[in-house]
């Protein structure tokens, strides 16, 4: 094999382990000897199983014929999302040791299918705002992003293959911006978040983070969906520069404009599309809405560890007390507002090209990053997916976000494979 083992794509990896020239077992090991040479720089996990993966590793090498779609292939778990022998500490003190005893079904699903659990992948605290302990492994005095920030440097760092992430305002697809990494956060109720630690729930949204498109697919897969071929006509594609099209770097906004040339050259029919201006209001609207629901899924922490409590958590629990009844049923009904309006995009355009971050990711580790350009498509639950394109002025990654129609998950991964054929 001309590349180490830990660099194959999810895709890769299956299809060398179909056709014996690869096994399982090798895989782990070679994740494992990538993790041991630069966890203590990118520190992306927060427990490991080593033996565990071996022993399941072994397991699947002995079955004759692959158990599902991502046969073999080491998964890291955000340490939000409840895992049966390893602890769920959620980023935070008040759950160092905390081992649920039980996998959350987002993780069973996928070890039916064949993964292997490798371990628990740092999140911020409690998938917040607060940033965790890990590094961008494109530039160590850079952040990865968060709040699914183990998970998108442990696949762009070549220690595991997939990883598990969530997203509440930004959490999946400004990560895989700024790591260089394929991030899909899908529709919002896609699937089943039973074990999986509530921030918002009426906006916290299951993802994951992989090498190349096809790798959604792959994982899509094990959820009983079938894989579909890219598209045999070139999809339509809207521009959205969105209401804060200023905010983002100039370089990064070259770069979207760049990728709807490339597109255009390609085949694909792009247009622009002027989101209404009343969308200015989704930011806060999304903002109430968290925050309010926050203070409601950590009512029982506050009330016994407040101290225990980040300032930027403890600030989130002031913000969601101050939300009025009245101003909490306003965001939501900016949000039933701005879908109608947005279904309108539908009969026009298949996907919508738009920035998935304001640029590169900043330097420092104190800070995540500013979620912008993902707030408003989480509050109104569309599935969306970031493909990397370029690199920015310091030579880190820079993405472009495609968003599809809400429910039409896999036909924006099917777009998003042509997508990311054309733009490589």
């Amino acid at each position: 094999m001309a590349k180490s083992p830990s660099r194959l794509t999810a895709s890769e990896a299956v299809l060398h382990m179909a056709q014996k020239r690869l096994k399982a077992r090798d895989l782990v090991e070679a994740c494992l000897d990538r993790i041991d040479a630069r966890e203590g720089e990118v520190h992306a996990w927060e427990a490991l199983d080593p033996e565990g993966a071996r022993k399941r590793a072994d397991l699947l090498d002995r079955r004759s014929r692959p158990v599902g779609p991502l046969h073999g292939i080491p998964l890291a778990v955000k340490d939000i999302i409840s895992t049966r022998t390893m602890p769920t500490t959620c980023g935070s003190p008040i759950y160092r040791d905390h081992v649920v005893g039980k996998d959350a079904d987002c993780v069973t699903r996928l070890v039916k299918a064949g993964a292997i659990v490798l371990g628990k992948a740092v999140t911020t605290e409690f998938a917040g705002a607060h940033a965790g302990k890990t590094h961008n492994p494109h530039n160590l005095r850079h952040t990865p992003a968060g709040s699914s920030s183990g998970s998108a440097a442990a696949v762009a760092d070549f220690m595991a293959p997939v990883g598990y992430g969530t997203q509440t305002a930004g959490s999946v697809i400004r990560p895989g911006a700024f790591n260089g990494v394929v991030a899909y956060k899908g529709s919002f109720g896609w699937a089943d978040m039973s074990g999986v630690k509530t921030y918002a729930p009426s906006l916290d949204t299951l993802g994951f983070f992989a090498r190349e498109a096809n790798d959604l697919a792959l994982i899509r897969a094990a959820y009983g969906h079938e894989p579909a071929d890219p598209p045999a006509a070139p999809p339509r594609i809207g521009l959205v520069r969105t209401p804060w099209w200023e905010l983002a770097e100039p370089y990064n906004r070259k770069n979207i404009e760049t990728a709807a040339r490339t597109l255009r050259a390609a085949g694909a029919r792009v247009r622009e599309w002027t989101a209404p201006e009343s969308w200015a209001a989704l930011l806060p609207a999304q903002h109430r809405i968290m925050t309010k629901e926050a203070t409601q899924s950590f009512a029982k922490e506050r009330a016994r560890f407040a101290a225990l409590f980040s300032p930027s958590l403890q600030t989130v629990m002031e913000e969601g007390d101050a939300v009025t009844r009245k101003q909490y049923a306003d965001a939501k009904k900016r949000k039933r507002t701005a879908l109608a309006q947005l279904a309108e995009a539908w009969q026009s355009f298949d996907l919508l090209l738009a920035p998935a971050a304001k640029g590169e990711a900043p330097a420092g580790l104190g800070s995540t990053g500013d979620p912008v350009f993902n707030r408003f498509w989480t509050l109104l639950g569309t599935p969306c997916i970031a493909l990397p394109f370029n690199t920015g002025p310091f030579g880190l990654p820079l993405s472009v976000q495609l968003v599809g129609r809400p429910g039409d998950d896999d036909r924006l991964i099917s777009a998003a494979r042509w997508v990311e054929r054309a733009l490589a």
